[in-house]
């Protein structure tokens, strides 16, 4: 009977089919042993360079800004306070993160001086103090961080050195030579205040002096300081205008003249008298308000020379930072633990590229998808369970141990050729490359199938091996067509440890017998007609595919042609080869047997397919 042949395989079938959308931890059970150890050696390798690392310590403190930042007012130099802005905030974060304040901060720690924070030599040759002190800075620099959290005005600071005391004392550092530079800018305005208006009081005094000496002169110069001046003057002038009312008009003209000269001359003096009072009123009111600034500058002065001394600090240190006990970098179980989960994802992507890479067949959906035939079925391994049996050969292990799941499977795939309506059977057995099993699967198939009850005939036609002659202990030597076609040469029975295999015969044929191919193929033509009347079934052992071109030579004698393929080892471009090379010359290649199956390998690797069920009832029937 023959099996029905799936026309083509699927070309767009993707390499998941395999593995299957839950099948990824089965690529952890194939390639466990793999995984494991790559873990371990990243694990290994991390800790190999983690060890080496110079340790860095790492300490934090935090400082808060005041909400006010108190100011002198230039306009009147008056102290007054300014609510902190985002941008100044921003600003100072920048000043403490500024090249200038990091060379403050290596003057505050001495780390000019230090050699173990930069090294003040290099090949044993002085380091250029200006070259030294950028090292110092960049090292510095590099060693804090600060930030702050959304609006707030505490500002933290994370220091990292490679001792711990270091790093303590880099982070308190920092909030010390802030404040400090604090404390020295607001004092130094103060101060510049100060002298501005100790200058001012100075100037103010001067012109004061000289504003009252002025005063004085003026006052002499014009007799202010005689107040009964201005009353004598006014009755002079009472008594000259009345003496010249009451006088005759007769009187000399001289006496009269004289007198209104007088009379002029007081009243002039009276003018003067005025006017230099009015200028005496305007002199003192400019002497008042100079009296009055000047006052007001030594009030000022007074009130800043007073709190020179209460300036408050533009900012506070909330948290200190102390010298951190154990490592921030580098953190050994940290890195330990990302080394065991990214050693397991690169292992787990390693397993997944070689299950990829892996183009052997382990299945019959794999053989059925790439080469579009059916799948006669699994041949398992003959464990080691069988001891010397195994060793003694196929065809007498299964005749020993009939009920074994490796005779089950070989009597699945012999059953597919039970037909008692028909007319026998020729099967060729072949394979990609040697070393894939097909003799010994002939030769099981073989006895399988005459201890079923089949007359059947194996037939050696690989002549450059002769391995099915040897399984069978058969001496018989390669004959040519026309003597097997002439009865001159017939087939033997086979005879294992001097007991004739009933129903079995053998016969070893030289594919090469005649170069001539058209007259071997009509010869094995006769040959196949001769066979299907004398026998059920007729195995024909034949040389592989690829290597030899004997298995196409011959291929006119076969009704159907098999494929062994090794379980784990054969290629899957060997079966895609073999089975378009058979097909493009025509022969009837009709299914593949997958052959030295490790069943427990199989059902623990999740392979698929039937072949981990083949051990059901050993047990029971062994």
């Amino acid at each position: 009977m023959k099996i029905d042949a799936q026309i083509g395989g699927d070309d767009n079938s993707n390499d998941f089919d395999r593995i299957g959308l839950d099948g990824f931890w089965l690529i952890l059970r194939r390639h466990l042993r793999l995984i494991v150890l790559t873990v371990i050696a990243v694990i290994a390798a991390t800790y190999f360079v983690v060890d080496r690392l110079e340790e860095r310590f790492t300490a934090r403190a935090t400082l808060v800004l005041t909400g006010l930042d108190t100011r002198v007012r230039q306009t009147d130099t008056q102290l007054e306070s300014f609510e902190l802005s985002r941008a100044v905030i921003e600003t100072e974060m920048d000043v403490l993160k500024s090249r200038a304040f990091a060379d403050q901060l290596a003057d505050h720690l001495a780390l000019y001086d230090d050699p173990s924070f930069v090294s003040l030599t290099s090949n044993g040759q002085p380091i250029d103090p200006a070259l030294h002190q950028e090292q110092v800075l960049d090292k510095i620099q590099s060693s804090y961080v600060v930030f702050r959290s959304g609006e707030s005005l505490a500002i933290d600071i994370i220091a990292t050195a490679n001792a711990p005391a270091l790093a303590a004392n880099i982070a308190n550092a920092i909030p010390a030579v802030y404040i400090e530079n604090s404390l020295s800018e607001q004092r130094e305005n103060v101060s510049s205040s100060i002298v501005f208006l100790r200058e001012r009081v100075e100037t103010l005094g001067e012109e004061l002096s000289l504003s009252e000496v002025d005063l004085a002169n003026f006052i002499r110069e014009n007799k202010l300081d005689d107040e009964q001046l201005p009353d004598r003057l006014r009755s002079q002038v009472q008594y000259l205008t009345t003496f010249l009312k009451t006088a005759d008009s007769e009187q000399d003209a001289e006496n009269k003249e004289r007198l209104l000269g007088e009379l002029a001359k007081v009243e002039a003096e009276l003018q003067d008298r005025t006017r230099a009072e009015l200028t005496q009123m305007r002199k003192e009111r400019l002497l008042e308000v100079q009296r009055l600034r000047y006052q007001t500058a030594i009030e000022k002065l007074n009130e800043l020379e007073t709190q020179i001394n209460l300036v408050s600090q533009g900012a506070r240190q909330v948290s200190v930072a102390r010298p951190p006990v154990s490592a921030s970098w580098p953190n050994k179980k940290a890195s330990l633990i990302i080394a065991a989960v990214g050693g397991l994802v690169l292992a787990f992507v390693i397993a997944l590229v070689l299950d990829l890479m892996n183009r052997r067949i382990w299945n019959e959906g794999q053989t059925m998808r790439i080469s579009g035939l059916p799948n006669a079925g699994f041949l398992p391994r003959i464990g080691r369970a069988a001891g010397a049996m195994r060793r003694k050969g196929v065809a007498r292990f299964l005749i020993a141990k009939p009920h074994t799941m490796f005779a089950q499977a070989v009597r699945g795939a012999t059953g597919l050729w039970f037909d008692d309506n028909a007319d026998g059977w020729v099967v060729m057995i072949t394979s990609g490359l040697p070393h894939e099993g097909k003799s010994t699967v002939t030769v099981a198939l073989g006895v399988s199938a005459a201890l079923d009850g089949m007359r059947t005939l194996v037939i050696d036609m690989d002549s450059h091996r002769e391995a099915a002659a040897r399984l069978l202990d058969a001496d018989m030597k390669p004959a040519k067509l026309e003597d097997i076609l002439s009865g001159d040469v017939t087939p033997s029975p086979v005879v294992l440890d001097g007991e004739t295999v009933d129903g079995l015969e053998f016969l070893s044929i030289d594919a090469r017998s005649t170069s001539n191919l058209k007259t071997q193929r009509q010869q094995l033509s006769a040959l196949k007609e001769e066979l299907r009347g004398t026998y059920d079934l007729v195995i024909v052992d034949t040389p592989p595919v690829l290597v030899v071109d004997d298995t196409i030579r011959i291929g006119v004698l076969a009704d159907e042609i098999w494929q062994v393929v090794r379980w784990g080892r054969t290629p899957e471009n060997v079966l895609v080869d073999t089975v378009e090379r058979l097909k493009r010359d025509g022969l009837p290649i009709t299914a593949t047997l997958i052959n030295d199956v490790d069943t427990r390998r199989h059902q623990r690797l999740g392979y698929g397919g039937y072949a981990q069920y083949y051990n059901y009832g050993e047990g029971y029937y062994s």
